[in-house]
């Protein structure tokens, strides 16, 4: 079976997000509102959505931004605020469609570090198994069933991403609990 190998385009790196139908918008606005109960808000529109980053990574790459000279600027994406008015940013966004820590000579110039996000590219976790993104030229040839094993690192990378994403989920209702 062949496997998924990374041509090193940038496409993903320098054409990020903001590509859902104004539909798809408002089901996304719709399902975070429900959302709110729990104290949990969209800071961002859809559109506008890019590189999802955990606290952790934001830090990081601010780090490497102060020592590569490189400007970042990411915004809080989702915020929860707890019966005591105290906003804690749970998710933040590159802020940017174009990653800059993406060189046209270099290429990911923070390759070893790159967000959670960007290791699983272009793989998804959906309820049903993985899908691929077809932002990658190179997600063409590989059918639904290969999915697994041509993007093994990708795919191991989305679970983990998944997981995030469910760990948050459970500390927001910890946190309400308080």
């Amino acid at each position: 079976m062949k496997k998924f190998i990374c041509k090193r385009c940038g496409r993903c790196c320098t054409d990020i997000g903001g590509r859902f139908s104004k539909d798809e918008s408002r089901r996304i606005e719709r399902a975070f509102r429900t959302l709110e109960k729990y104290g949990l808000y969209l800071a961002i529109p859809p559109e506008k959505f890019s590189i999802p980053l955990s606290p952790e990574e934001k830090t990081l790459m601010e780090k490497l931004s102060r020592e590569k000279g490189v400007n970042f600027n990411p915004v809080p994406k989702l915020v929860l605020v707890n019966a005591k008015g105290i906003v804690r940013v749970i998710e933040w966004d590159l802020g940017s469609r174009r990653c800059p820590f993406y060189s046209e000579e270099k290429g990911c110039i923070i390759y070893r570090y790159r967000p959670l996000a960007c290791k699983s590219f272009p793989v998804i976790m959906e309820a049903d198994g993985f899908k691929l993104l077809d932002l990658c030229p190179e997600t063409k040839n590989f059918s639904p069933d290969e999915i697994e094993i041509a993007f093994e690192n990708e795919c191991l990378h989305a679970r983990k991403f998944s997981e995030r994403v469910e760990s948050i989920k459970r500390r927001i209702i910890e946190d309400q609990k308080d």
